[in-house]
């Protein structure tokens, strides 16, 4: 079963935001 393509990019953009969440709340608890 193959996916379109535009399930990869949204996959790749949960995963860029979800990291950057993340990112952000390891900064604000690292210089709080």
């Amino acid at each position: 079963m193959k996916r379109p393509a535009w399930l990869n990019w949204l996959y790749l953009l949960i995963f860029l935001w979800s990291s950057w969440q993340l990112a952000g709340m390891w900064w604000q608890r690292l210089h709080g």
